[in-house]
């Protein structure tokens, strides 16, 4: 199971509750780089999912994930970088980023896992099932 640290979700009355998708894969890629705490980038990629998929491929559970989903039938961007980034405190080598696609809202961030005991960073230089995610960008 992953946890997934939520951030603020917000529908701009505007963007409707459609399928559409407003923000493009490069918009999204560049909302992650500007991610507090995102530094020394080596490597980003975005995919493009509903949000069933999304609880499907990265496990997702808990009591606030439906407070999280989009309204309506909203697709998401999930954003992986690599690099150095420095999360709530701790050191990770990458994080997924989940946005609204069609507001660009930061939805949430899925942080690389660590060692309970050490806090160190276990997860590789990038997320092992990354290539498994659909993505219909």
């Amino acid at each position: 199971m992953r946890r997934l640290v939520l951030a603020a979700v917000a529908c701009v009355a505007l963007a409707g509750c459609g399928q559409g998708v407003w923000l493009s894969r490069q918009d999204a890629i560049n909302h992650a780089a500007r991610e507090k705490g995102v530094t020394g980038v080596s490597r980003r990629e975005a995919k493009l999912m509903t949000w069933h998929d999304f609880l499907r491929v990265t496990h997702v559970s808990g009591p606030n994930v439906d407070a999280a989903k989009p309204p309506g039938n909203q697709r998401v961007w999930l954003v992986a970088v690599a690099g150095h980034l420095q999360l709530s405190g701790s050191q990770a080598n990458w994080a997924i980023f989940v946005y609204n696609a069609v507001t660009g809202a930061l939805i949430g961030v899925l942080p690389e896992p660590v060692d309970p005991t050490t806090g160190s960073p276990v997860g590789g230089d990038w997320p092992a099932d990354w290539t498994s995610f659909p993505d219909s960008g």
